[in-house]
């Protein structure tokens, strides 16, 4: 039997799947009833991958299900599947043309198959998520504070402020729980927290939202991240190499421990100074020292 790739397009409600070997396209219910239906439809397949697109929260109850029966899942990028689309001359958008177009894509690109997640570290990227909800809201309180609203306002604000830092409190508390009863996240967080500039919030963001960490190469972590520079080249125009893309809130927290880290760890320090004598900006010289103590983190933790 021939092998195929199915596309199953995400949302709220529903889930349209297409199989590409027959070009058939079925839809199902966003739920335990779907998923068995959509089972018992393609379980005599014999399925290479199944692909489907990060849509937030809403993949994830299905990818769970599909790995459970042991199904090869692969999460993808909406905005590169868009591009192949339009490379590829479909134009026009549809739930049941977008799992075409995802099932085409899994064919032809053969993306990497995710590992089974683990549990631990979906509740820790949950808890993570929440407490850097709750710091935003109380700096944007504290922000209205500045404006000097009216009495009544002003405390009421300040209550709000108690409150949502008591939460927080709570948060971290949950947090710290969670890695120090799984063994291997206590043993990377030890290990990372050796590193001058990387502080707790740091390294449980990294234990969240970077589980690769220590499992791939430097210079795919550091893509991941976004901090790895792009070339812009044509011709014989050779354009200034810029970085794109990646986990934005990987990136935004390894910022936040390198300013530090260019003042107190000296390998951090003694590079951010060679690279202003070269004539890099700041903000280039920055991003290099990101991407320096990135990878010095990956490799710190291969292995573990």
């Amino acid at each position: 039997m021939d092998y195929t790739t199915i596309g199953i397009d995400v949302s709220k409600a529903k889930l349209d799947i297409c199989i590409l070997i027959s070009e058939e396209v079925i839809t199902v219910s966003n739920d335990k009833e779907g998923f068995a239906k959509l089972l018992k439809r393609i379980r005599h397949y014999n399925v290479d991958r199944i692909i489907v697109e990060h849509t937030g929260n809403y993949q994830k109850e299905i990818v769970k299900y599909l790995q459970k029966h042991q199904f090869k899942v692969c999460v993808v990028n909406p905005g590169n599947v868009r591009n192949f689309a339009k490379a590829a001359g479909i134009i026009a958008k549809t739930d049941k043309i977008d799992a075409y177009v995802l099932a085409k894509y899994g064919e032809m690109f053969k993306p990497d198959v995710i590992k089974e997640t683990d549990m631990d570290i979906e509740k820790l990227k949950e808890l993570v998520n929440f407490r850097q909800a709750l710091v935003e809201t109380i700096k944007s309180f504290k922000i209205r504070l500045e404006k000097k609203p009216s009495a009544f306002i002003a405390s009421e604000i300040n209550k709000t402020i108690k409150s949502l830092v008591l939460q927080q409190t709570k948060i971290e508390k949950q947090i710290k729980e969670l890695i120090q009863q799984n063994q291997n996240m206590i043993k990377l967080f030890n290990k990372l927290n050796e590193i001058v500039g990387f502080g707790e919030h740091t390294i449980t963001i990294l234990l969240a939202h970077l589980p690769e960490l220590g499992k791939i190469e430097r210079n795919k972590i550091a893509a991941l991240c976004g901090v790895a520079p792009i070339n812009h080249d044509s011709g014989k125009m050779r354009g200034l190499r810029c970085i794109q893309g990646g986990r934005k809130t990987v990136r935004n927290a390894l910022y936040m421990a390198t300013i530090p880290a260019i003042t107190h760890n000296h390998v951090i320090h003694e590079y951010y100074i060679k690279l202003k004598a070269e004539g890099k900006p700041s903000k280039v010289a920055i991003v290099a020292c990101m991407r320096k103590l990135l990878c010095y983190a990956n490799s710190l933790v291969k292995n573990f």
